[in-house]
């Protein structure tokens, strides 16, 4: 067996499938080098056999080793196999995959096309130390791959995916359970439709269908993954490219009124300075965000309407050992920590947490702290009632509502507008629409406009600027703007990457909307 980093990994995905015939040459294969024995395994006894064929068992198992490859080469998948790790009738698992896939994975490793390690359970309560079993495609199964040649996008990657989600836990902020010691792994709930789960779903859809036809990709990169590293010291592959655009809402607590963000686009996963780089269907991009949102809401709902420039700038000195730079960081962290904090206690916590290991601000004391938080009260008292009194949540949920206004008319207008929670990222042609619905959309959800900014400037503001060097008859700035911007530093692959998904949106669509229309008679 080939050893394998297993935190370098994903969990299996329940929701991709294909019909390709090169697919379905490569499930056949595997299926037939099966023995008899193995084949019935995976088929199972004729009165428990579940809602999903073996071989369909077998054949998602499959495509998902395949886009784990293509994605990254070292790439492994988590797997869960208890009894209660697939719900067959779940609206979560559209499939219908069953238990049996264990079967299939002992199948898969007998016969050296992937290999195996089971799960670790660390008895101390240790959330760090427990994992699920990882799997890997071999050389004889990636021998199989290379014959098929898909690009992940060209496979059926959500295939009947749900995108309206409510979990038991909450979640951060790329949608994953926030878990403390000994806390059971949250579960999503099942639900009834209702007429706004519907209208979301519906809504949500036509945003996805809208991500699915738009190339987003960044530029400079030439493999398209970036490897980020979680808290504990853990890499996380993150896919930058047309596989990884899936945008679910995810509400929180069992409850509608909680959360309701928007999660999934790979965007959301990097940094600020890779984010600078995007670029949406071959066009440099802005991200422009609300000033303090979840602060300014609480304002406006108190009727403070007045907006100071820096409401994170204190003016005074609290401790020497930071200077009002470094102070304004740690103030800004820290108020939004307590707007989610249950307690200041709790608050204090969770911002050491927070903290670098070794750094100054992991060692500030609850007392310390407490006066940067009085120092901040006492310049906003309007807010001292909504601190370490759980607002977060709920002002999560309002921010929502703000940008499911955003994304609905991107949908409907067919421009991409990408969401990272409390900021937006548009194509530079675009700047000055969005902020128009960013204005309207807190208008309507909050009753007020709320202060806006952007850091990077929109092909108008080039214009404006370099308008006195025009040269006659010369009208459009666009090359200029690209070679001022971060989409010069792209690489001969992803030229390659763009022109693969053009000529796959030719070949097989009728219309994509920033494409020109092509005849295909």
């Amino acid at each position: 067996m080939t050893d394998f980093d297993v935190w370098r990994s994903r969990p299996f995905d329940v929701h991709v499938w294909s019909e390709h015939p090169k697919v379905n040459a490569v499930v056949d294969h595997v299926y037939n080098s099966l023995s008899v024995e193995q084949q019935q395994s995976i088929q199972g006894k004729s009165n428990n056999a579940g809602r999903a064929s073996g071989k369909t068992h077998l054949k998602l198992a499959l495509i998902d080793l395949y886009v784990a490859w293509k994605t990254d080469p070292l790439l492994c998948i988590g797997v869960a196999l208890g009894n209660d790790a697939f719900k067959v009738n779940s609206r979560y698992n559209a499939l219908h995959i069953s238990p049996r896939i264990r079967n299939v994975i002992s199948a898969l490793a007998a016969e050296d096309f992937i290999d195996f390690k089971g799960g670790s359970n660390d008895r101390t309560g240790s959330i760090g130390g427990n994992r699920t079993s990882r799997m890997m495609a071999t050389n004889r199964l990636i021998d199989l791959f290379e014959d098929v040649d898909l690009e992940p996008y060209e496979l059926d990657l959500h295939h009947n995916r749900e995108c309206i989600i409510l979990k038991e836990h909450e979640v951060d902020e790329y949608g994953e359970q926030i878990r403390f010691k000994g806390q059971k792994k949250s579960i999503d709930i099942e639900y009834k439709d209702t007429p706004d789960t519907v209208q979301m779903r519906e809504e949500l859809g036509a945003y996805n269908e809208l991500l699915k036809q738009t190339y987003i990709d960044i530029p400079s990169l030439t493999d398209p993954h970036i490897i980020r590293t979680k808290k504990k010291g853990k890499p996380q592959v993150i896919p930058i490219g047309q596989s990884n655009k899936f945008v679910r809402r995810i509400f929180s607590r069992g409850s509608w009124d909680m959360n309701g963000r928007f999660y999934g686009g790979w965007w959301q996963q990097i940094s600020k300075d890779y984010r600078k780089q995007i670029a949406i269907n071959n066009m440099p991009t802005v991200e422009v965000d609300y000033r303090g949102l979840h602060v300014a809401i609480l304002s406006a709902q108190k009727g403070i309407q007045d907006d100071p420039r820096d409401r994170y700038d204190l003016g005074t000195q609290i401790l020497p050992q930071f200077d009002l730079k470094e102070q304004r960081s740690i103030v800004k962290l820290l108020v939004l920590t307590a707007i989610n904090a249950k307690s200041e206690k709790s608050a204090y916590a969770a911002f050491r947490d927070d903290q670098p290991t070794g750094s100054i601000q992991k060692k500030l004391t609850d007392k310390e702290l407490s006066a940067f938080l009085m120092a901040f009260v006492s310049k906003h008292p309007h807010l001292q009632d909504d601190l370490c009194s759980d607002q977060g949540i709920r002002l999560m949920k309002i921010d929502s509502l703000i940008t499911a206004e955003v994304l609905k008319v991107s949908a409907d207008i067919k421009v991409p507008i990408l969401s990272v929670h409390d900021s937006y990222i548009i194509s530079f042609y675009d700047v000055e629409l969005l902020l128009e619905l960013m204005r309207e959309a807190t208008k309507k959800v909050v009753g007020s406009n709320l202060a806006i900014t952007q850091e990077a400037l929109s092909y108008d503001d080039y214009v404006d600027i370099h308008a006195p060097d025009r040269v006659a008859g010369q009208n459009d700035f666009s090359d200029l703007y690209k070679e001022a911007s971060t989409i010069h530093n792209k690489t001969p692959q992803y030229d390659e990457r763009l022109t693969r998904f053009i000529q796959y949106r030719i070949n097989n669509y009728q219309d994509t909307y920033w494409l020109p229309p092509f005849n295909h008679y």
